[in-house]
């Protein structure tokens, strides 16, 4: 009734060609000396060495008699223990009534898988996740669930004494930053503080944005605004070229630049491109590789480098 991940089947497999290689070392035992448990062990695997696996309730799809039949079989073939994964997805046979999560007859199927498998000498644990059911929940109050750590700049001419009201930094749900990509229409905000950090700001360090680079892209000029705001909520559309060549976006400097990082974030998937430099727009050299398909945002670190002419060129 319930299905059992892909990778156990592949495990038996692999199973029956260590069964067949026992049958080698039986015939040879006598000629191993006494106490080679190197050879014992092969001989007769210890409980530890036996392969686990996940064991998946897909959609309330279970039943006791199949409980009972999944794990009868995983004795026979030699699974030595499994991970029970409920999951509100998946696919596979359908059953009625069904089984959901957290009702009184889950607690009573997980207390039955619980039995048998104390029973048939099977190790039994539970997959923990709050990308999935048993951790996540309305139950699980935002200032108890995991955390990301998020942050302000506020920049300040000294020498000066400071006392106004620091930058906010987000508080919404979201992978990194004030991405808000996954986040449900009506996620909670959470903030705490932690710490506020001072520092000296190198003399050649200077922002980006106050030099007011030519922004262009494969359709065109455009306003780079949004993509210097520090902002993952802003953002500008490239839409790919009709030929089928690369979508690129550029920026040119008017004075030499120096360049140590690019923070790329995306609304759907970050695809495969190159970062590219040039001191003259002709000739260009390769700063990374982005190899793609990725998650919503990706930070690349590299060694400084002084650029003439462009800063960032993507295809």
């Amino acid at each position: 009734m319930n299905l059992i991940c892909r990778a156990a089947l592949a495990t038996a497999a692999t199973m029956a060609v260590l069964a067949a290689t026992t049958v080698a070392f039986a015939q040879s035992a006598a000629l191993a000396p006494a106490g080679d448990s190197l050879t014992e062990g092969f001989q007769t695997p210890p409980e530890s060495a036996k392969p686990r696996t996940w064991w998946h309730w897909t959609n309330g799809n279970v039943t006791e008699d199949g409980i009972t039949k999944d794990l009868e079989w995983m004795k026979r073939v030699g699974i030595g223990g499994f991970q029970l994964v409920d999951v509100a997805s998946g696919n596979g046979q359908v059953v009625e009534p069904k089984i959901n999560f957290g009702t009184e007859e889950w607690y009573h199927a997980v207390r039955r898988s619980a039995e048998l498998a104390k029973r048939l000498d099977l190790e039994m644990s539970i997959f923990s996740c709050a990308g999935w059911s048993e951790a996540g929940g309305p139950w699980v109050k935002p200032e108890m669930a995991m955390k990301k750590l998020v942050w302000s700049e506020t920049a300040i001419a000294g020498p000066a004494k400071f006392a106004d009201k620091l930058a906010q930094p987000p508080s919404n749900e979201g992978p990194v930053r004030d991405s808000g990509a996954g986040a449900g229409p009506n996620a909670p905000h959470f903030y705490r503080d932690s710490a506020v950090i001072a520092y000296r700001t190198p003399a050649e360090e200077v922002p980006m944005a106050s030099l007011h680079p030519k922004v262009t892209t494969s359709n065109g000029p455009i306003d780079g605004a949004a993509l210097m705001d520090g902002s993952l909520q802003s953002a500008v559309t490239i839409a790919a070229p009709k030929d089928g060549s690369p979508a690129w976006l550029q920026y040119v400097f008017e004075k030499p630049y120096t360049v140590r990082a690019l923070s790329l974030g995306s609304r759907g998937r970050i695809p495969v491109g190159r970062i590219l430099a040039s001191d003259d727009g002709v000739k260009w050299r390769v700063i990374e590789i982005t190899p793609g398909p990725q998650g919503y945002h990706r930070r690349s670190s590299f060694a400084s480098s002084s650029i003439e002419w462009d800063s960032h060129r993507r295809r």
